[in-house]
């Protein structure tokens, strides 16, 4: 990057649901202020309420600004991330969209990382970071590492989600090409969002270092199974292999055992999904 050039500012977009706990929101918005600047902003949208503790997550987010939205009816992930998409996009000084969960923790650095990454490296568009996934106690539970080269992400497209969602930054051109996350796809909102950049040219990476704490909680495959989430998750993979254009047996088996292994016992789940890591 050059020196004589201001740093490319980022808007961080934060969705927790109304009633979430409120020391895990304002340890995330701590820790992702830590590596943030004051030309750079927060936006916490609270989904189905409107909170009295903004002077809390203020003081979380100091010296970096932050502005809270929120509503009274319950959305969904992707429409509030969706609205909040459109309010960056409403003020020009936003070159950067960084995502984070409520109840994720940033590590050292993450921000201030990712953000030389892309000053440094004009043609990627999405860029995500390996994570250490951690249950309820903070407890280390294993790193979760991502394929690191746009070829390699596609590569894995068809099979699996190639990126870790709460560590991606987005350069705003992308959502300004019209792309937004879909409101019909519970959970796999992200995954159909990779696959619509990755149609439209948009190049991705991801960083090897682990920038940031997953929280995985005791319930975590249980809300990820059955056969309505199995069919989902089928879904998504179908249309990458359709888009993508890599139709063959191999593909078509991935569909099949990540179908089968939706079906299972939470417990079987967590050990299959370790297996796989």
């Amino acid at each position: 990057m050059n020196a004589c050039q201001p740093p490319l500012s980022i808007a961080t977009l934060i969705c927790m649901r109304a009633g979430s706990p409120l020391d895990l929101a304002l340890k995330a918005i701590r820790s992702t202020a830590a590596s943030l600047t004051h030309r750079d902003i927060i936006l916490l949208r609270v989904d189905g309420g409107l909170p009295t503790d903004l002077e809390l997550f203020q003081q979380a987010a100091a010296p970096v600004p932050l502005r809270l939205l929120g509503s009274q009816h319950h959305q969904g992930l992707a429409a509030c991330l969706n609205e909040l998409i459109e309010e960056v996009l409403s003020d020009e000084r936003w070159q950067l969209i960084a995502r984070m969960d409520a109840d994720d923790e940033s590590l050292p650095g993450r921000m201030k990382m990712q953000r030389m990454f892309l000053a440094e490296h004009p043609q990627i568009d999405i860029l995500g970071t390996a994570c250490i996934e951690v249950n309820e106690h903070g407890q280390h539970l294993q790193t979760k590492r991502m394929p690191l080269n746009h070829e390699a992400i596609i590569r894995r497209l068809p099979r699996s989600n190639p990126l870790n969602h709460p560590s991606v930054m987005v350069r705003r051109r992308v959502f300004a090409s019209g792309l937004r996350y879909r409101t019909d796809a519970s959970r796999t909102e992200d995954y159909h969002l990779w696959i619509d950049a990755a149609s439209k040219g948009f190049k991705f990476a991801n960083l090897s270092e682990p920038l940031l704490n997953f929280r995985r909680d005791g319930r975590f495959f249980n809300r990820r199974g059955g056969l309505r989430q199995a069919i989902a998750d089928s879904n998504v993979r179908l249309r990458a292999i359709r888009v993508l254009g890599r139709t063959n047996p191999v593909e078509l088996f991935w569909v099949f055992a990540a179908f089968t292994m939706r079906l299972l016992p939470g417990r079987l789940q967590k050990l299959a999904y370790s297996c796989l890591r």
